[in-house]
């Protein structure tokens, strides 16, 4: 299993790491940017609410007091009138009402019936709104049995009717009939104030409408001057299911039609407020105003645009340089993945209620000036409201500077909405930015990080490398060591190890001088102390000094020997340098070697399997004799007696193998590779007598050295003996 090395550039790589931890820090700190926003956006709302509702106190004209105090309105029986987008074209159809239609009352809801004589199951939907000056009214009636008034029939109220009352501005109530013999255009008659007959009534022209029969019944389209109307309407339909009889057997309606006061209220949007409203548009907020029963006086603006205060441009500013190329391209698209854009398909669930019943208002109703946040219905989108009441001097009570809102009355509260989308699209434009710029500062110093790591590391392996190199296998020095010129620790450190391997190469040097100098410094003393022992030799002597004698002179041959020897180490060490080298057959030198060693060593054997395949080498005839003599001479000092001493020269691929095997003691693993060092001699204890310095092999290592070969020595396959390997190159011819 390879165990991964924790080197430098592992270990700065993985510091540097840590700035991948600036885009949290930058993404927490542009969330409590945020947060900070959306309280500011609180406040600003607030205070948007705040001079609206300043614009509206006090100003009793702009609100009905008779409705906005009611202890309580009912839905059905206190009605609402809608805005009509659209004008309406009265066809007894509701195709033009747009969203309106869909916002209907059904009656009977709450039932005044009276007379049931029929068991038919007659209902209506009611549908009010306003457009230019008019009060519309959409009713679809379902009834199996509808009557119509006979052609020439004085009295209105022996057929299917409809009855409007009403205060008038005045507040008195007036009440109209509408009663048709055939389909088609009609107007309404004035009904009298305290009488139940419908006889010789009053044509009204202002009132009028369609009268439209259907499959399911019929449907009444009609319309009136909003100056007819004051603060209360009520709707009631009676229907006849026999005409012959014309008695009223089913009575429904919205409220009672005879009794002012049990007449239903009704609200119509005050276009005063809502001018007041679209006066204060430039807020880009959504803006409500309600009374206290929470019913929808005046809006203005659209939620959809209501992104708060952050203009627009904010979300389509770009520029055109590169690096926003890039980014626009790569970076953007991921962006959209990770990040809540402002998705403005969102659902505005509340955008056409008339009533806003939730706990913000009646938080507001309470005299607070409130804010909340709240999801959209499809939840895409965050909305913030902030309501502030409207406060109002009751009828009867005398002003004074120093009344309180304690002694006035809340007769509504202002609402405004606003997205997050502002505040998200600044959000996601900031960590984008901020983002972009932190990418780029990571990547530019990651960059230049990785260049300083590799430099160093680079420098660092260098250094080693020149460091393992320097020293050959055998602990030469091995050229010279470059300093490197740089200032720096590395540098310092560069420089040291040069002028240290420096004063070892000097050392070197003086230790492989050694051995010449001690040789030639030691050769006359020799000389002398030899010559005067063999004078004393010729002096008569007893035998005990000649025994010493004796020992003195095997000594002298012994140190001359030694001196010889390091003579001939330092000498051909300094021939190889001049040495020419020449083409020669190995095969033809090695056998004519064989010859001479059999001659030399009568008493050894040798076992030849020398190729005949000629074998050229580039190389120095006199010193390959010289290392062959050096291996020869071990391989028959080692050999057990009567084994003989094999001898192969075999060619390998490009190279000429000579192997050279005797049967002895076998090598201690440890020690194989010092044989080759000069002064190493590993014998056994019967030849310990002799001298034996370690230089033959020494030698022979020098001169395969020279010749690009390499020498090796290794026991036998068969663990009886040692073989040694020398290879070396051949020339192409």
């Amino acid at each position: 299993m390879m165990q991964f090395k924790w080197g430098l550039r592992s270990k700065l790589l993985t510091l540097s790491s840590l700035l991948l931890l600036l885009p949290w820090f930058a993404y927490q700190f542009i969330v409590q940017m945020e947060n900070f926003l959306r309280e500011g956006q609180q406040q600003t709302l607030l205070g948007t609410t705040s001079a609206i509702a300043m614009t509206l106190h006090e100003r009793p004209s702009l609100f009905n007091e008779d409705i906005s105090f009611l202890p309580d309105v009912k839905k059905g029986h206190d009605l609402y009138v809608y805005d009509l987008a659209d004008p309406i074209t009265l066809d007894a159809n509701n195709d033009d009402w747009g969203n309106i239609k869909n916002f209907k009352n059904t009656y009977p809801s709450h039932l005044n019936t009276d007379n049931h004589t029929n068991s038919d199951k007659v209902y209506f939907n009611q549908s009010i709104g306003k457009k230019s000056g008019y009060l519309y009214a959409y009713f679809e009636v379902f009834d199996s049995h509808p009557s119509r008034r006979k052609s020439g029939d004085q009295n209105m109220t022996h057929n299917d009717h409809l009855i409007l009352a009403m205060s008038a501005p005045t507040g008195e109530l007036e009440r109209y009939i509408i009663s048709v013999s055939n389909d088609g255009w009609f107007n309404a008659y004035r009904y009298p104030q305290h009488s139940i007959y419908a006889k010789n009534l009053t044509r009204e022209k202002s009132i009028q409408g369609i009268w439209k029969s259907t499959e399911y019944g019929y449907n009444i389209e009609l319309r009136m001057p909003l100056t007819l109307l004051g603060n209360k309407l009520g709707f009631q339909l009676n229907t006849v299911s026999d005409p012959d009889t014309g008695k009223i057997d089913q009575t429904i309606g919205t409220s009672n039609v005879l009794d002012i006061d049990k007449l239903g209220s009704v609200l119509i949007p005050s276009p005063e407020i809502k001018n007041i409203l679209l006066a204060m548009s430039h807020t880009r907020s959504r803006l409500w105003v309600v009374d206290r029963h929470q019913r929808v006086i005046a809006k203005a603006g659209d939620i959809h645009q209501a992104t708060g205060v952050w203009p627009e441009e904010l979300a389509t500013q770009t520029s055109a340089s590169f690096w926003s190329k890039i980014t626009a391209s790569l970076l953007t698209p991921i962006y959209d993945l990770l990040l809540d854009k402002a998705d403005n398909s969102f659902i505005d669930d509340i955008k056409n209620d008339t009533q806003l019943k939730n706990s913000l208002v009646e938080q507001a109703l309470l005299g607070k000036a409130v804010t909340q946040w709240r999801l959209s219905a499809d939840k895409k989108v965050s909305i913030l409201s902030a309501a502030h009441p409207i406060f109002m001097t009751p009828s009867g009570h005398v002003k004074s500077n120093t009344d309180n809102q304690e002694n006035k009355q809340i007769v509504g509260v202002v609402i405004a909405e606003e997205t997050n989308h502002g505040i998200l699209t600044l959000r996601n434009q900031a960590l984008q930015k901020m983002f972009n710029v932190l990418l780029a500062v990571i990547l530019m110093a990651g960059i230049l990080l990785f260049l300083f790591i590799s430099t160093v590391v680079s420098r660092i392996r260098k250094l080693r490398d020149q460091s393992e190199q320097i020293l050959d296998q055998h602990g030469r020095l091995n050229g010279e060591f470059h300093a490197s010129p740089q200032s720096d620790e590395i540098g310092d450190l560069s420089r040291s190890m040069a002028d240290m391997v420096k004063r070892l190469g000097q050392y070197h040097h003086y230790v492989e001088q050694l051995s010449a100098r001690l040789s030639h410094e030691l050769r006359t003393p020799v000389a002398v102390v030899r010559s005067s022992l063999e004078n004393l030799a010729l002096l008569p002597a007893d035998n005990e000094q000649q025994k010493y004698i004796q020992r003195s002179q095997q000594g002298i041959q012994r140190l001359n020997k030694i001196l010889t020897s390091m003579s001939e180490a330092s000498r051909i060490e300094q021939s190889l340098q001049q040495a020419e080298k020449e083409s020669i057959n190995l095969s033809t030198l090695i056998n004519s070697c064989l010859q001479g060693y059999e001659m030399i060593y009568p008493d050894a054997h040798f076992d030849k399997k020398i190729t005949d395949e000629q074998l050229m080498i580039n190389a120095d005839p006199d010193f390959l004799v010289q290392m062959l003599d050096k291996v020869i001479h071990n391989a028959i000092e080692f050999s057990v007696h009567d084994n003989a001493v094999k001898v192969s020269l075999i060619k390998q691929q490009q190279s000429a193998q000579l192997s050279i095997e005797n049967i002895g003691p076998l090598l201690v693993n440890e020690n194989s590779q010092d044989l080759f060092q000069s002064m190493v001699s590993i014998r056994p204890t019967s030849q310990q007598h002799d001298t034996h310095l370690g230089l033959g092999l020494y030698i022979a290592k020098m001169i395969c050295d020279h010749h690009q070969a390499t020498l090796s020595i290794s026991n036998n396959s068969h663990l009886t003996g040692v073989t040694v390997t020398i290879t070396l190159p051949l020339i192409n011819l």
